[in-house]
């Protein structure tokens, strides 16, 4: 499945999936993927699937966006822990006011085109 990049990692989004790189020392698993162990040092990994499903953990609504994104404010950013795996930031749609969501929020994710590019956004359920 080639090497574990920013890259590669992009484009398993773009087939709608959530790709991770798991220690096969620890068996700890990192998101995005990246080729050396943060837990262990291991250099020997290998691809893993992950699903979209986790818990909000932290989160914020931004009312001040960046440029690209001053139509979709405000708008909610949350860190996600994926079921059996890591933690990710991503968007979390449907969410403009702090009041529809909290910690321990259940959030499903979602492959979102922006031009060119797929992203990982969360929507609550």
């Amino acid at each position: 499945m080639g090497e574990f990049t920013i890259k590669a990692y992009n484009d398993f989004l773009a087939e709608n999936k959530i790709m991770g790189s798991k220690c096969k020392g620890c068996g700890a698993v990192h998101l995005p993927p990246r080729p050396v162990c943060n837990e262990c040092g291991g250099r020997d990994l290998e691809w893993t699937e992950l699903k979209g499903a986790g818990t909000i953990r932290a989160y914020t609504v931004i009312n001040v966006p960046l440029t690209r994104l001053k139509d979709r404010c405000p708008y909610a950013v949350g860190v996600v822990e994926l079921e059996g795996g890591p933690s990710i930031s991503g968007m979390v749609l449907g969410v403009s006011d702090g009041d529809q969501i909290s910690v321990g929020t259940r959030v499903e994710g979602e492959f979102v085109k922006e031009g060119e590019r797929t992203v990982l956004c969360f929507r609550p359920f």
